[in-house]
């Protein structure tokens, strides 16, 4: 199952309740909150074990029944965009068809999430970041950007070992 903790003011603006949730796996839960890039609504998803990233749009106002398949797809389209193996890719991607929408829990990763967004915002006026206008440039590029909380890694190379680790495990 995915969890999406959601900020308050996406909970409001996807016109949902919190579920109360007590025990959560990192690996499969992801931090949300929205913010306008390119004169767009965006939603950002963030990894809470790997910080990995995800920017989003195509998401409107009380739409938290499709929040689960959109974000599936742009996950399934990166995955596939850093080249993880397709066995690997499935194997997460099973374990997302379930989903709840909760509360935020974390201020590291609300903290490292906004970083991210403050950063889109400021390149967004630059000339020679045009490219960041693609998801795919921009995905990659988010998620090659080293942060403290994950021991100064990319947060692609975290969530791929981790991927690795948990599929192995269960192989």
């Amino acid at each position: 199952m995915i969890i999406f903790k959601a900020t308050k003011t996406t909970l409001k603006d996807l016109n949902v309740k919190p579920e109360t949730i007590e025990d959560t796996d990192s690996f499969f839960s992801w931090h949300v909150n929205f913010f306008t890039l390119y004169g767009r609504k965006h939603y950002v998803f963030m990894n809470d074990l790997s910080r990995l990233s995800l920017t989003v749009n195509g998401i409107r106002t009380n739409q938290a029944s499709k929040l689960g398949s959109i974000f599936k797809e742009n996950l399934e389209a990166y995955m596939a965009v850093e080249e993880i193996p397709d066995h690997l890719a499935h194997y997460y991607l099973e374990k997302c068809n379930e989903k709840t929408i909760s509360k935020t829990d974390s201020r590291s990763v609300i903290s490292t999430m906004n970083e991210i967004m403050l950063v889109m915002n400021t390149l967004e006026g630059e000339i020679e970041n045009e490219d960041l206008r693609d998801k795919d440039i921009r995905h990659k590029w988010n998620n090659r950007s080293i942060y403290k909380p994950i021991d100064y890694r990319e947060p692609i190379e975290v969530f791929v070992k981790e991927l690795q680790a948990r599929y192995d495990m269960e192989s």
